[in-house]
């Protein structure tokens, strides 16, 4: 994230810059390896070591993960694909979901760019994905006699079958328009108002109280692969024993009642 809100936070390590932000409310994950921002053992070590970091973030409402330069990320680094690294580096680059996964924050790939392999399965990891209308999609593994595990598992769930298999088998690139027209992205921007379109976004979700946006995120993300029964049964106890136990439901019915804007305690 850049201007015009000032940075409280950076780290820096070899290929990954975290910002934290907006008063602790936003962290920012920036893959930096340029040109092409492929990613290594060491990195994908670094990325999830970056996010472990955010778990005891207490005022966190939003991760942002982006790419630097023109590209998001061309996915993991075929040098590293060895026998005696490989098994780790797929092992450490899926962990990177399950903890995005169980970070009480909505995550939001921001492409900026190029998105292929592990750089497009990154992006639908993410809670929400917006896009630049020039980044391209691919899932290219095929023509390296690979296949993408995580989209594998993701596409045919999130967007139809036969357009899974045809992104899978064939590896062509994707606009980001097509992927909107599926589902799989929730905005694209004029590349010349990607940063805006972007913070826009951001503004509008911490402008929210922070356990709602989370209860409302478990309560999608808990309920999905659950027949209607269980996962109606797991919503409902979401919302009357974990949401209606904090202060800011009821403030926000108050305010509602009189006519006002809200002021939560994110509590």
């Amino acid at each position: 994230m850049g201007p015009p809100h000032a940075r409280e936070l950076a780290v820096t390590s070899q290929f990954v810059v975290l910002e934290v932000s907006h008063q602790g409310q936003v962290a920012t994950l920036t893959l930096e390896r340029p040109p092409a921002n492929v990613m290594s053992l060491e990195m994908t070590e670094e990325i999830n070591g970056a996010l472990l970091g955010l778990r005891d973030a207490g005022d966190l409402k939003v991760l942002v993960i982006r790419g630097s330069g023109a590209v998001f990320s061309r996915g993991m680094d075929l040098t590293e694909h060895s026998r005696d690294r490989v098994t780790r580096l797929v092992q450490v680059f899926h962990r990177i979901f399950e903890t995005i996964r169980l970070l009480n924050v909505v995550s939001v790939a921001a492409v900026n760019g190029a998105a292929a392999a592990g750089g497009f399965a990154l992006a639908l990891g993410c809670n929400l994905v917006v896009a630049k209308r020039s980044a391209v999609f691919s899932l290219p593994e095929v023509r390296t006699g690979l296949f993408p595990p995580v989209p594998c598992v993701i596409l045919p769930r999130a967007a139809p079958r036969r357009k899974a298999m045809e992104w899978i088998l064939l590896g062509e690139e994707i606009a980001a328009d097509e992927l909107a027209s599926f589902g799989l992205v929730n905005r694209v921007f004029p590349d010349t108002e990607f940063e805006q379109g972007l913070q826009h976004m951001i503004d509008r979700l911490i402008a929210n109280s922070g356990p709602v946006l989370q209860l409302a995120r478990r309560a999608q993300t808990e309920s999905y692969y659950a027949t209607y029964e269980e996962a109606l049964f797991k919503v409902e106890n979401l919302y009357l024993r974990d949401l209606l136990a904090l202060q800011d439901p009821h403030e926000g019915i108050q305010a509602a009642l009189e006519g006002r804007e809200a002021q939560w305690r994110n509590a």
